[in-house]
């Protein structure tokens, strides 16, 4: 998996070199840095698709960072996986709960890291597919909901207008003024759902998906 953008967060200068060495040969574009606050720099003014991010830092320790890191981005929104010669069962689990996707025992094989590294960013693609999925089963709805809201008041308008013709009575008229204004306000709940986001799903007819228009 080439192109991706990774940080590594790491003091020992031999093992940071060593890792970003490994992975630039295989694709990853790399950035390294040496601190907590220097990590903050380059994620405010970069984008990173994962974050390796050493225990034992200078200044900010790896769990703070990871913590504060945690409060803006999801797991699945930036990846991060924690590094530490420590392989205690207490600090593996620690990190976990506290935001960490995966973890990491140094000195790590090249390959078995970009293994688990490959595995973080298949799952994000994964999560990435779900979420667009789910957003075009709701656009369906959406389509099936206003094809439905808007026919039914253009049939009736259409209706009373052959009657208005036929019968000579433009009493008829009302109804069809009744009818385009519920076509108006469906325009305007459209415009809102634009704006709020705001829809529910229910089931309707041979078991189709509609939205209701709150």
């Amino acid at each position: 998996m080439s192109n991706k953008k990774v940080l590594i967060v790491e003091d020992d200068i031999i093992y940071s070199k060593y890792m970003s060495l490994g992975l630039e040969k295989r694709g990853f574009d790399v950035v390294v840095v040496r601190d907590g606050t220097e990590a903050f720099e380059e994620v405010e003014k970069n984008t990173f698709d994962l974050i390796l991010l050493d225990i034992q830092l200078p200044k900010i320790s790896g769990d703070l960072v990871l913590t504060k890191l945690r409060e803006t981005y999801s797991p699945f929104e930036l990846p991060i996986i924690m590094i530490s010669a420590m392989d205690h069962t207490f600090d593996v689990v620690t990190y976990l709960k506290l935001g960490a996707n995966d973890y990491i025992i140094k000195p790590t094989h090249i390959e078995v890291a970009i293994a688990r590294m490959n595995t973080q960013l298949d799952l994000v693609e994964l999560n990435k597919r779900s979420l667009e999925k789910t957003e075009l089963e709701t656009l369906n709805s959406l389509i099936i909901t206003y094809n439905h809201e808007i026919n039914n008041p253009l049939t009736v308008a259409h209706g009373m207008i052959n009657l208005a013709k036929n019968k000579k009575d433009f009493v008829y008229l009302d109804k069809v003024e009744e009818a385009l204004e519920r076509i108006a306000g469906i325009v305007k709940k459209i415009s809102e759902l634009q704006n709020s986001g705001g829809v529910s799903k229910v089931d309707y007819l041979s078991g189709q998906k509609m939205i209701k228009l709150k």
